[in-house]
């Protein structure tokens, strides 16, 4: 019982991966394409139907978990059973615009007829022989199997090859010329490794993790495609917007604080409106060295981020928006507190604001990424806003500078 159970197990985990493989190889057979319209569906005509360029390409796909596979032959149980699956969808397809494939981790042997599918310029003229030879056998000593009133064999092959066996002749030949074989192809635990060296576009480093997380998004798309939550038709438009989100938030990952303790030149001069602002409330020199120190480091981390990954740009307009915003809370209520202040007492309360933007903006503001730790950023920051009159430290900062 032992025994039998395991093989129960083996059997689940077989068709299981069958399924991933499925899958998973439909997104490679996608993001291999180049045309603008290329499409895949998945158990629908077929294991993988793929449209593109006003062609139908069906696939049936036979995975293996054994070491060494089975061969693909003209014996072979799997051949029979897609032929039958194809002969099926004839009906339902325009065969001049459909090629059929068969995609197997076992490899043809060379000295079979089957290598012609193999070659696009082979003649198909011998396999065609062969075939009908082979389906007529099959039929035939299942026909006296039954007549001996013994246990008829082929059972598995035997519908391929009556159907095979009963189209005419014009349409056997037509259908044999669309067949394609794919033979020793990856198996589901290489697809990762095979996807990622479609995505050229990012450095080789960054390519596996990006392969991964695209596996991640297309196995919820499948799912939903068979469950009736989308339509089964999976667009390429819709991966390659994928792959853009996966790109962005890997850049993100990736932010480095480039110039954390990095001096800015002796004779550098921040705008002049820096200073002003830090005027308004009574400034300390040391909070002015902080803020042009600070402002420079932003600057030119923002600059650097622009031309290194202009993508950059909205993000970094987005995270301007929040440090506003934090600003503008803390700012109204200090206008607020402000209205029966003295002057010197109104100076007081900017000048808390604008350390706060040096002490604890860093630590109760998140971060332009997950990744980020460098503080000066946020610092700097304030400080560019700030110059723009963006933000201000006095409460009547604007009415103040509106010259």
């Amino acid at each position: 019982m032992e025994g039998a159970e395991s093989n129960t197990v083996h059997e689940a985990t077989a068709a299981a991966l069958g399924f991933y493989y499925q899958s998973q190889f439909a997104l490679l057979t996608l993001v291999s394409q180049t045309a603008d319209d290329a499409a895949v569906a998945i158990e629908r005509l077929d294991d993988v139907e793929l449209k593109a360029n006003g062609q139908t390409l069906l696939y049936q796909l036979k995975h293996s978990i054994q070491e060494n596979p089975p061969p693909v032959t003209l014996a072979c149980v799997a051949l029979w059973k897609t032929i039958k699956v194809w002969i099926d969808a004839i009906p339902l397809v325009s065969l001049a615009d459909t090629t059929f494939h068969l995609v197997s981790v076992g490899s043809v042997p060379s000295d079979s007829p089957l290598m012609a599918l193999c070659d696009t310029q082979a003649d198909r003229e011998p396999l065609l022989q062969a075939m009908l030879e082979e389906a007529n056998r099959v039929i035939e000593e299942r026909a006296a199997d039954q007549a001996a009133c013994v246990k008829p064999r082929h059972a598995s092959r035997v519908k391929g090859c009556e159907a095979f066996r009963a189209l005419d002749a014009s349409t056997r030949s037509s259908l044999l010329r669309r067949i394609r074989i794919q033979h020793g192809n990856v198996t589901v635990g290489q697809i990762p490794e095979a996807l990622s060296k479609y995505l050229h576009i990012l450095p080789k480093e960054q390519r596996f993790q990006a392969a991964e997380r695209l596996l991640e998004w297309w196995d919820q798309q499948v799912i939903y495609t068979l469950c009736g939550k989308r339509d089964r038709v999976i667009q390429r438009s819709e991966m390659e917007h994928s792959i853009s989100s996966i790109i962005a938030h890997l850049d993100d990952e990736k932010l480095v604080a480039d110039f954390d303790m990095v001096s800015h030149p002796d004779d550098y001069k921040a705008d002049g409106m820096l200073y002003r602002q830090i005027a308004l409330v009574q400034g300390r020199p040391s909070d002015i060295s902080r803020a042009v120190r600070e402002q420079w480091r932003a600057a030119k981390q923002r600059s650097k981020w622009i031309v290194d990954k202009p993508q950059m740009r909205s993000k970094i307009a987005g995270y301007d928006a929040k440090l506003a915003e934090h600003w503008s809370d803390l700012h109204a209520r200090m206008a607020e507190d402000c209205e029966h202040l003295s002057p010197s007492e109104v100076e007081s309360k900017g000048l808390d604001l604008l350390r706060w933007t040096h002490d604890l903006a860093p630590k109760e503001v998140e971060p332009i990424a997950p990744s980020w730790s460098g503080h000066y950023y946020v610092r700097g920051t304030y400080q560019v806003l700030a110059i723009d009159l963006q933000v201000g430290w006095h409460a009547d900062y604007l009415k103040l500078l509106k010259d």
